[in-house]
């Protein structure tokens, strides 16, 4: 017979399973519906309220609405006609009861379309903070960072490494 303190520990373990795998299919569905034209279920992601900060010098989408209204915007519709793909890879998530933390790498791959080859246009640190609603995950705020020589996306990934790990590391 399990004792009760195992059975506890291992319904914990199970569930954090369940919320990793949830959190990773979320994120990872967000490109394929951007990609697919398919802006509400991509923005469906979101809270009503969330941030989606693209760019350290422009203004965040706001809510599902926010980020629905940039993706049927001409560039980006006229981005996904000549062909592109959003490619996130596998998240690194850090969990925290009902909320989470997961670091991404985006990559945006184009169509050369002179050559008929596909080319990484742009690549950028992403941190995903997210919340449980209802039994459900959902993004409180995306925070895009390109990895440049600016150094921004670096300082997201290093900054957001250094708070989940409680540490001052260089």
């Amino acid at each position: 017979m399990v004792a009760t303190d195992d059975l506890a520990a291992l319904e914990a373990r199970l569930r954090a399973v369940e919320d990793e795998l949830a959190i990773r299919r979320l994120i990872l569905s967000y490109g394929p519906a951007a990609d697919a034209g398919l802006a509400t279920l991509a923005a469906s992601v979101w809270q009503e309220d969330g941030l989606y900060d693209w760019d350290a010098n422009g203004a965040p989408h706001v809510g599902q609405a926010g980020v629905e209204a940039m993706l049927l915007t001409d560039p980006h519709q006229t981005l996904t006609k000549e062909g592109v793909g959003h490619v996130a890879t596998p998240p690194l998530i850090e969990l925290d009861g009902d909320e989470a933390i997961a670091l991404t790498y985006s990559q945006i791959i184009r169509l050369d379309a002179e050559s008929g080859r596909f080319y990484l246009w742009r690549l950028s640190a992403v941190r995903w903070d997210l919340v449980r609603e209802g039994g459900s995950w959902a993004v409180k705020r995306r925070t895009n960072r390109l990895l440049d020589n600016t150094a921004a996306g670096r300082e997201l990934f290093g900054a957001t490494l250094k708070e989940l790990r409680g540490v001052d590391a260089r």
